[in-house]
């Protein structure tokens, strides 16, 4: 696996032609016309390419005598952000018993964001419902009462994934099956309205 930036593949390239256009770039470097513009932005922006040819088209291009731009690679120690399920379920460890808002916080995200992955979690009964919104209640009385959950499957650090066949737990390494429903589906979805 090449472990070169497309900037440092396009300038060790450039370097080696007498002159050349973004479409040359571009198929030598197999990437799209604009991503190959964007390269040589950069190298213009850099002092590395110059524009030797504006009058016809395509523009034709030139590597400048004895230039040496700086293109750090890529950091491969580097920290990856974190996935937006992966804070949720970091925040659902550590919280245990738990609101939408609660996990919003937590984990920075949308309101759409944590409710997505709850419901599928409380579907493969991983969390569950320990408090559910008070449908009949008034707005006066509903008001302060978020529903509240809990993590009933904590099986490590790393968040499971939904999948088109069940939900593959990462850290069991293994497929769980859909449980079967002793809860009628349309009581679990009004819960979470």
């Amino acid at each position: 696996m090449n472990n070169k930036t497309l900037s440092q593949r396009a300038w060790e390239w450039i370097k080696q032609q007498p002159d050349f256009g973004s479409a040359e770039l571009a198929e030598h470097m197999d990437v799209s016309l604009k991503s190959a513009q964007m390269v040589i932005a950069h190298l213009q922006d850099l002092k590395a390419i110059t524009t030797i040819s504006t009058g016809v088209k395509p523009v034709v291009y030139q590597a400048i005598k004895d230039a040496s731009p700086h293109l750090p690679g890529k950091n491969q120690t580097a920290e990856r952000p974190k996935s937006i399920r992966q804070k949720l379920w970091q925040a659902m460890r550590f919280l245990n018993d738990f609101t939408v808002a609660d996990l919003q916080a937590n984990a920075e995200c949308s309101r759409a964001s944590v409710e997505r992955f709850l419901s599928d979690l409380v579907r493969y009964e991983y969390v569950f419902i320990t408090r559910p919104q008070r449908r009949k209640a008034s707005m006066a009385q509903r008001k302060g009462s978020a529903v509240r959950y809990r993590l009933l499957k904590n099986t490590g650090h790393k968040y499971p994934v939904i999948r088109p066949k069940g939900l593959y737990d990462q850290n069991l390494k293994k497929l769980v099956p859909m449980p079967q429903r002793t809860k009628p589906q349309k009581d679990v979805n009004n819960a979470m309205a």
